[in-house]
């Protein structure tokens, strides 16, 4: 056992000044709420519109180097940052993102694509 303790019951779980504190606010005519019995989760976001569109890839050499550049002008309801995080996991490699397009290192079109089918996002292969 580490000198910290075992905190694996959750932040609230077993406090035990939480009914003091509830008791003492009380007592300042302050509201307390009850303790949630599954901890302070974080409610999940609603879900956004589904982008729908034609993601653009295009494989190009920057410095010598391949790159895949995926144009997300022709999509609706397009978050490029969030989608350069996710394929950047998803393709284990390094990126960037801008206004309009995603900067991705490496010739992973065929991951982009896979990755876009299941987004339910058509695919349109520019250049080479």
């Amino acid at each position: 056992m580490s000198k910290r303790g075992d905190f694996s019951s959750g932040p609230a779980g077993d406090n035990p000044f939480a009914a003091a504190l509830a008791s003492a606010l009380e007592s300042k005519g302050i509201e307390v709420p009850p303790p949630s019995a599954g901890g302070s989760a974080p409610n999940d976001p609603e879900p956004g519109p589904t982008p729908k569109g034609t993601l653009e890839l295009r494989f190009e050499r920057r410095n010598g180097k391949p790159t895949t550049v995926v144009f997300t002008d022709l999509v609706d309801h397009a978050d490029p940052v969030a989608w350069a995080s996710e394929l950047k996991k998803r393709c284990s490699v390094g990126g960037s993102a801008d206004a309009s397009s995603i900067l991705l290192q490496g010739d992973v079109r065929t991951k982009v694509e896979d990755w876009a089918k299941a987004k339910g996002l058509k695919t349109k292969r520019i250049g080479g």
